[in-house]
């Protein structure tokens, strides 16, 4: 759809809601019931995403304020998408309340998105592979998060040339090979290092690997 003069003027209608922050609780942040399914909440998360994009508002308030309400939808979906995390999620909000639960929530991961290089701040994942909406292009991809490195990559002759395999662990034990076309020589996996990878929206390739650090997180563009 282009971007005439009757759409921008229906973005222009849309409310923003007030006091969306970080450690809001996630079923506030959907704007759905505790009680809520998970389809109801795939459509809540889907619905805030297309109703606030950032670029629907030319004001810069207006576009800062959405900013936070697609970044917390996206944070709430990753937590109340995955039945685990939801489940240890309400247990926290029952025993002690949303600031229990905003305790219990994991570490926030920031990743680029592959088409456009928008980072957004996403929970870590414990190592497995999950799909993202880009809060800015609204391209959707998958990316492994906090996965564990498992020893050091192998470089292997494939029928396409050279690669690089890397083994990584999630924290429920299971273990994803990557497969690196390139790695940058100051790349240097060692075992036990926290890392993410970004794949390619339509593609099983990587495009972004992500070193976690304590203070500080280093990515490389790998395809």
């Amino acid at each position: 759809m282009g971007r005439g003069s009757s759409t921008a003027s229906a973005y222009a209608s849309v409310m923003l809601p007030t006091g969306v922050s970080e450690g809001d609780d996630h079923y506030r942040a959907l704007q759905v019931a505790p009680r809520a399914t998970t389809q109801e909440i795939h459509a809540a998360w889907r619905f805030l995403l297309v109703a606030f994009h950032p670029d629907r508002f030319r004001d810069p308030a207006q576009r800062r304020r959405a900013e936070e309400i697609t970044k917390a939808a996206n944070a709430a979906w990753q937590v109340l998408g995955d039945p685990d995390q939801r489940r240890r999620y309400d247990r926290a909000r029952r025993d002690g309340g949303p600031a229990a639960a905003a305790v219990a929530r994991p570490p926030a991961r920031e990743l680029p998105c592959p088409s456009c290089a928008t980072r957004s701040r996403v929970p870590d994942a414990g190592g497995r592979v999950v799909r993202i909406a880009c809060p800015a292009c609204r391209e959707s991809f998958s990316a492994m998060i906090g996965a564990r490195c498992v020893g050091r990559p192998r470089l292997q002759k494939g029928w396409l040339g050279l690669r690089y395999e890397a083994v990584f662990a999630a924290s429920d034990g299971s273990r994803t090979a990557v497969s690196f076309r390139r790695l940058p020589q100051e790349l240097a996996l060692s075992e036990g290092e926290t890392m993410s990878v970004v794949f390619h929206p339509r593609r099983a390739r990587p495009v972004y690997a992500i070193v976690h650090g304590d203070d500080l997180d280093v990515g490389w563009r790998v395809r």
